[in-house]
């Protein structure tokens, strides 16, 4: 069984995250019995994710949850376990979606396993309450395929989204992914972004911060500032992510004050 810091190795050997025999041969060596979590823990994601979960919580009618690209990460077993029974995981690898199938289906029956794309779904619109997405964006942004592949899922999110429905995305926030984000919900959308607890021993500089992105679906006219709950904590990551936060607010200020000029001469 490989180690934790192997199976790290493997995936730096990755040739493109977007590649399905890519993820199939790392699932494959990696196991069925060696838990593997990329981004931050579920201490460190339970209490802000299921503050803005309970939320939605109906009294009357289960709270309907996809997890895209779930892989093999213990966050949906996390959240069923949390008192969150209606979820529907999606994988492009059979090798992943039969390995959680297996651990999953006796100890937490009713929680569902679909082979499926997570940038052309078969579901219905408007099928779900909540989509949490932790490092799916993320992978899809390379640079053979720019951003065609990112802004296909988001489109796919914002789809099956019910209206007042939330996308819960943890992501590094690197320059691409932001832009993706900030651009695809940036009409009819309230949004906020939320900094992860960095471990006690993160000093490398490969040792990334995790971010929530937390986006509600409103009203179509509907244009917000983004809220943010964090201060610069790590190097050029963090500086980054709040120059493009900044940047953001300014153009949404402006598309603002453009249109309130607008309305005032018509």
């Amino acid at each position: 069984m490989p180690k934790l810091e192997q199976l790290e190795d493997i995936l730096g050997t990755l040739e493109g995250f977007t590649v399905k025999e890519n993820w199939d041969r790392f699932f494959t060596i990696r196991g069925s019995d060696n838990e593997f979590e990329w981004y931050a823990e579920w201490a460190d994601l339970r209490g802000p994710l299921l503050a803005h979960l309970s939320k939605l919580q109906s009294q009357t009618l289960p709270l309907q949850i996809l997890v895209p690209g779930c892989g093999v990460s213990n966050l949906s077993g996390h959240l069923y376990d949390a008192g969150f029974k209606a979820i529907t995981n999606i994988d492009f690898s059979e090798i992943a979606v039969s390995d959680m199938l297996q651990r999953n289906a006796c100890q937490r029956p009713g929680m569902k396993w679909q082979v499926m794309d997570m940038t052309t779904m078969q579901f219905e619109d408007e099928s779900f309450d909540v989509v949490v997405d932790k490092g799916g964006l993320d992978a899809l942004i390379e640079p053979e395929f720019g951003l065609k592949k990112g802004n296909q899922y988001l489109s796919e999110v914002n789809r099956v989204l019910k209206s007042g429905g939330k996308f819960v995305c943890f992501t590094w926030g690197f320059c691409d992914v932001l832009g993706l984000l900030f651009s695809n919900f940036r009409l009819g959308w309230k949004m906020g972004i939320y900094a992860m607890p960095l471990k006690p021993n993160c000093t490398k500089p490969n040792d990334l911060q995790t971010f929530m992105v937390v986006a509600e679906k409103e009203t179509p006219s509907a244009l917000h500032q983004i809220t943010s709950t964090f201060k610069i904590s790590h190097g050029n990551q963090t500086c980054s992510l709040l120059e493009a936060l900044e940047n953001e607010n300014r153009v949404r200020k402006e598309y603002s004050t453009a249109g309130s000029d607008m309305a005032v001469l018509t």
